[in-house]
C-alpha cells in the first residue's frame, strides 16, 4: 500500500490528536479538550446521551478527573478533507488520592474527523463500551457527577 506524504502527514497529525484527546481527558481540561472537536462537534457515549458543540462537549469533560485513557493503534481512512478513524480505548480509574490504578472497561472509539484552519478535529466522537455503562460510572464513581450536571441518561 503506498501512501503519500500528505496523507503520512495527515495520518501523524490526527495520531497526535489522539495523544492530546487522552492527555487533556485525564486532566479534566474541558476547555482544552473542547478544542479538540469542530465547533458544531459532537461526543455520544453510548447509553448516556450526545454532548453537541464546544461549550455542551467541555462541561462533560471537566466532570471529573478519575479516568485515564488509554488508545491503540488507529484504523485511519483519510479523503481529503474528512477522515475515519476506529481505535480501542480503554478505561482505568485513578483514585483521586493516587493510591490506585484499577482497569475498569475496554470499548471502541468511532471518530469522524474533518481538517479545519487549526488543524484536524473531531466532527463526530462515539464511545461505547464494551460493558454497561452503568456499571462503569459506579466503579468510577461518576455516576454522582453526571448526576449533578443533568447529564445522566443510563438505562
Amino acid at each position: 500500500m503506498a501512501h503519500d506524504i500528505q496523507f503520512l502527514s495527515d495520518y501523524v497529525e490526527i495520531r497526535q490528536l489522539n495523544a492530546s484527546y487522552n492527555r487533556i481527558a485525564d486532566a479534566g481540561d474541558g476547555e482544552h479538550y473542547a478544542q479538540l472537536f469542530t465547533e458544531d462537534g459532537e461526543f455520544e457515549i453510548v447509553g448516556n446521551r450526545v454532548y453537541r458543540g464546544r461549550a455542551d462537549i467541555a462541561a462533560a469533560c471537566s466532570t471529573t478527573r478519575v479516568t485515564v485513557h488509554v488508545t491503540t493503534e488507529p484504523e485511519i481512512e483519510i479523503d481529503g478533507n474528512t477522515a475515519r478513524q476506529r481505535l480501542r480505548m480503554i478505561s482505568i480509574f485513578r483514585a483521586q488520592d493516587k493510591s490506585r490504578n484499577e482497569f475498569v472497561a475496554s470499548g471502541w472509539y468511532t471518530d469522524e474527523l474533518r481538517r479545519t484552519q487549526e488543524g484536524w478535529r473531531y466532527y463526530r466522537r462515539r464511545a461505547e463500551l464494551d460493558l454497561e455503562l452503568s456499571e462503569v460510572f459506579a466503579r468510577m464513581t461518576l455516576s454522582d457527577a453526571f448526576e449533578a450536571r443533568g447529564r445522566t441518561a443510563i438505562r
